[in-house]
C-alpha cells in the first residue's frame, strides 16, 4: 500500500497539529470529511485519539514509521532461503531485506554442510522483490 494523496497530507499535518479542526482547516476542508479519515488511521492503528481538555489526535509508532516509509504492505511473508554458508550471510540478507523497506520479525537458521536454510517471517514486503533483490547471495528463496 502507498502511501501518498490525502492519507500521507493528514499524517503530516498531524506531525503539527493534533486536532481534526486545525487539520481541516489546514486543508481546507470541513472537520467531518477529516473524520472520516482519522476513524480509518485509526481502525489501522497509525493514529490514537483521545477526548477531553488535553485530547486529539496523534500518530503511533506505526504511524510515524508508516509516514517515513511511504510504502507499506500489510500483509507478512513467510520465507525461506536457501544459500552458500559464509561468513556474513545472515547479515548480508538482513541489509537486502531492508534496502527494499522490508522488515523481518523473525528468523530461524539451519546448516546442511556447506549450506544455510533461513526461515524469516517478513513484513513490508513484495515476494518477488525479495527473490529479485537476493538473487545473486541465495541459490533459492521460496514462498512458504
Amino acid at each position: 500500500m502507498k502511501i501518498d494523496g490525502l492519507t500521507e497530507r493528514i499524517l503530516t499535518l498531524l506531525e503539527k497539529y493534533s486536532t481534526t479542526r486545525e487539520i481541516a482547516a489546514a486543508m481546507e476542508t470541513h472537520p467531518k470529511n477529516i473524520d472520516r479519515y482519522i476513524r480509518v488511521l485509526r481502525d489501522l492503528g497509525f493514529v490514537e485519539t483521545k477526548k477531553g481538555k488535553t485530547g486529539g489526535v496523534f500518530l503511533t509508532n506505526e504511524g510515524r514509521y508508516v509516514l517515513k516509509k511511504k510504502n507499506i504492505n500489510l500483509i507478512t511473508i513467510k520465507v525461506q532461503v536457501v544459500a552458500e554458508d559464509k561468513i556474513g550471510l545472515l547479515a548480508s540478507i538482513s541489509s537486502r531485506i531492508s534496502e527494499i523497506n522490508g522488515n523481518i520479525l523473525s528468523t530461524t537458521l539451519e546448516k546442511e554442510g556447506n549450506k544455510v536454510r533461513v526461515w524469516l517471517v517478513i513484513e513490508n514486503l513484495e515476494f518477488n522483490d525479495l527473490k529479485d533483490n537476493l538473487k545473486d547471495i541465495a541459490d533459492k528463496v521460496v514462498l512458504l
